[in-house]
Order: C-alpha cells, then structure tokens, then sequence
C-alpha cells in the first residue's frame, strides 16, 4: 500500500454535498431579492467546486449588491436540512474499507461542523475513522496546515506515509504544506491544477487501484 495514514475532505470528496448547497444557495439568493431567472445554478457550482463556498459568497453578494450576513444565515437555514439526503461518492466505503483491512488508518478534515461526522455515521462510514477534526475545533481553515499537523501529532502519524485526499487545490496544499502528499479527486475535471498532487482522479475507486500498485 503507497500510503498507510489516509486524510479525507468531506464535502465534494467522501459525501456528494455539492447539489444541496447548490440548491440552498440559489434559494438564498432569492430569498435575498434575486430574480429566480437570474440564478445560474451551474456558475453557482464552479464557483464552489473551482474555488470555496466562501468565494461564492464574495462573488455574488458583490455581484447582486447583497448584504453576506444575511445570505449566509438563509443559506445555513436552508442547507442544514439538506445534509441528510446526501449519499457517499461511488467507491468511497470499498476504499476506506479496505485502508483499514490492511491496518491502515483513515482521518477526516473538514470545515464543515460535527453534522459531518453525524451524516458518516447515518452512511455506516463513522467506524473506518480512527480520528477527525471538525470546524468545532476552531483551527485555520485549509491550506493552513495546523489541523493536519494536530491530527498528525495526536495519533503519531508518520508524515511520510501520509496522504490528504481533497476535491479542491486547498485540500492538496494542506497536504503538502504539512509534509504529506496530495491526491485530488475531481470527477468532472473543473480544478485547475495549481497544487501539483501526487495523483489527480476522477473517480476514488481509481485511487484504491494506485494506492494498492505493486
């Protein structure tokens, strides 16, 4: 196995979040005084999935001239809910499975709060987890790596035999930036790759098959 200590990003990597936030953030928009036409749902996901939710928020309050507190507050409101319809990405529970089965270790490293590690365990995922940390524990949000090197430090991962698994640039240099490699998944090839991962995928059960490469 080329790594042992395996860091997953939740939203958009392990568990496909994206539509429900899509859905909740044009609903917000309106609710904000947007015209329903003027909503681009697709834009709206780029916006995300190529950069943060909190770029989107930039964007389009700046945009529709558009008060952030306010739309961030419709927005929790209106995706909080949503969490609860989402399904885990394709290959996802094969690969942690199997990390675990050859005496590996998965962690979580998300700046979503403790609703993450509720909906991995409404998905049956929560077990393959030997430790996480959450936006409750208040660290730098990625690239910052302090969160990484805390988990690091708290379960004596060897950094070396580490990877940080992300949809996004950030989650890849995170990885990098605390001594660890880099995979990024991104199934519809939307990333510009400006992170340079050790191994960029479009599907996780591609990345069980390069983990497990003689």
């Amino acid at each position: 196995m080329r790594y042992q200590q395996l860091f997953w990003d939740f939203d958009g990597t392990l568990v496909n979040t994206y539509p429900g936030m899509v859905k909740a953030f044009g609903e917000a928009l309106v609710a904000c005084g947007v015209n329903d036409f003027e909503i681009d749902s697709e834009d709206i996901y780029r916006t995300m999935r190529q950069h943060s939710l909190g770029r989107a928020y930039q964007r389009y309050t700046a945009e529709y001239q558009i008060d952030r507190d306010r739309l961030s507050k419709i927005y929790n409101q209106l995706a909080a809910p949503l969490l609860e319809k989402t399904v885990a990405f394709a290959g996802a529970a094969e690969l942690l499975s199997a990390v675990t089965a050859a005496g590996g270790r998965n962690f979580l490293l998300t700046h979503r709060d403790h609703r993450a590690l509720e909906r991995l365990q409404a998905l049956q995922l929560d077990n393959f987890f030997a430790g996480y940390v959450t936006k409750d524990d208040d660290f730098p949000r990625k690239p910052d790596p302090t969160s990484l090197l805390s988990l690091c430090q708290r379960y004596n991962v060897d950094k070396s035999t580490a990877i940080m698994i992300g949809d996004r640039n950030l989650d890849v240099a995170a990885g990098h930036r605390a001594g660890m490699a880099g995979a990024l998944f991104d199934p519809e090839h939307l990333i510009v790759d400006e992170s340079q991962p050790e191994i960029r995928v479009t599907q996780l059960a591609d990345l069980q098959d390069w983990l497990w490469e003689d």
